[in-house]
């Protein structure tokens, strides 16, 4: 396959001051990352609760996501043009005190709130992670940007585990108010690190240099117009002018629909299989899968040991590795030979988080925000689009029967990419002609 990604830009390697700081950062992303999972366990039970509707309840979590996807929208523009240090504190901040004000609200006054709840959280937390990746190569060099995301993986794998571990537990011990105060906190503890931890951030666009032959991604280009139709003819040709990163968006917004298969059959699927204790096989699904996702950085570390490839087929096959997992998971294998799945499933996705997030990386500046906000659009629509199908096709089939259709979907799509990119150059050349 012709390599057609761009040829790595060679930085400065980051000294060990900045691995240090580097790691406080994981630290304040894991602490947010953990605020983020559990007002997920937190704020579910507390919405079907008070509304007593699994209608209610999946609605507030369209609505968070269709903000995510309008943060994904801006977020090239917000890259490019805002300080992004300020925007991350600032979205970190902004959800604490939401949170804040949530949680000391009267219960009737909860209810109103929770739509703006809904749109801070969704919005903000696209915004703060598209730039924290599009930051990535600046913090510890282009070279060591593999490295780097591995660690934040490990640091979200380790949130996530805890997030879901003690969301249910917080709530039933010390109430909804006092679980949503803990998360309003994990917040300011991100917000701390990034004021306090010295890492250089890149200056805005508007700081910098511009060459003597401008890219047409340039600032002046993409960011003054206000025509929308120009703007997004721009995005189409940048998308074309890298078909790796337009396969990469593709791929994973076909990944998140087929997520949301398991995110709601799950559940089910537990019910049928251990109706005396559905909640403790999810719990032990979902443990055995982030431990999966803990090992994704050792796993990378030991494929590319040589440094980061611009390679996009990776993160394919591990999309497709993922996605036949989840289907082996509701085919009624034993506990033990699930959670081995399940563990299969979390390296899979902790590998192709790595590998895809690693790849957009390798983008120049201001285009690699623009593409992290198109994958956040991507992942956002996908997901939201396949919680909707997945809770139609659940009324009527089976858990197997709609992972095996919609993850099944995912593995033909990563399949025919992978058997259309391994063909030689002359079978295209012939073939077009």
């Amino acid at each position: 396959m012709t390599d057609l990604s761009p040829a790595p830009v060679a930085k400065p390697e980051g000294n060990r001051a900045d691995w240090r700081r580097f790691r406080l950062l994981v630290g304040g992303y894991g602490a947010s990352s953990f605020g983020s999972y559990l007002n997920m366990v937190a704020l579910q039970l507390f919405v079907y609760k008070t509304t007593g509707s699994a209608l209610a309840t999946g609605l507030f979590m369209v609505l968070r996501m269709a903000t995510g996807f309008a943060a994904g929208v801006a977020g090239g523009t917000v890259a490019a043009r805002l300080p992004r240090r300020a925007v991350m504190i600032s979205c970190d901040l902004v959800q604490a005190s939401v949170l804040l004000v949530f949680a000391l609200s009267p219960k009737d006054v909860r209810l109103a709130l929770l739509p703006v709840l809904a749109v801070s959280i969704g919005a903000l937390s696209t915004t703060s992670q598209l730039l924290l990746r599009a930051t990535v190569p600046d913090f510890v060099g282009a070279e060591h940007r593999m490295r780097a995301n591995g660690l934040l993986v490990t640091g979200r794998a380790v949130a996530m585990a805890l997030g879901f571990a003690t969301g249910g537990l917080l709530v039933s011990w010390v109430g909804y108010t006092s679980a949503f105060l803990v998360d309003a906190g994990t917040f300011c503890i991100s917000a701390l690190v990034l004021a306090t931890a010295g890492l250089r951030f890149p200056p805005r666009r508007g700081q910098l240099r511009q060459p003597e032959q401008p890219d047409p991604l340039t600032r002046s280009n993409l960011l003054t117009r206000s025509n929308l139709l120009r703007r997004s003819k721009l995005v189409l040709a940048a998308l074309v002018a890298a078909p790796s990163v337009l396969a990469i968006v593709v791929v994973r917004s076909l990944d998140c629909f087929g997520s949301a298969s398991h995110q709601v059959g799950i559940p089910i699927y537990a019910t049928q299989l251990q109706p005396g204790n559905p909640a403790g096989f999810v719990g032990d699904f979902w443990a055995a899968w982030a431990v999966g996702l803990f090992a994704a950085h050792q796993l990378v570390s030991r494929v590319y040991r040589s440094g980061p490839r611009h390679d996009e087929r990776a993160f394919v096959i591990g999309t497709a590795v993922m996605s036949a997992a989840f289907i082996a998971a509701f085919s009624g294998l034993r506990q033990p030979w699930v959670l081995l799945v399940a563990l299969i499933a979390g390296l899979a996705d902790g590998f192709t988080e790595i590998t895809y997030t690693t790849r957009v990386q390798a983008e120049p500046d201001p285009a690699r925000g623009l593409f992290f906000g198109l994958t956040a659009m991507a992942e956002n629509a996908g997901l939201a689009i396949g919680l909707l199908v997945a809770a139609g096709l659940l009324e009527v089939w089976t858990p197997l029967a709609v992972a095996g259709l919609m993850h099944g979907v995912v593995v033909v799509l990563a399949v025919g990419y992978l058997v259309r990119t391994v063909r030689r150059p002359s079978d295209r050349t012939t073939t077009s002609s």
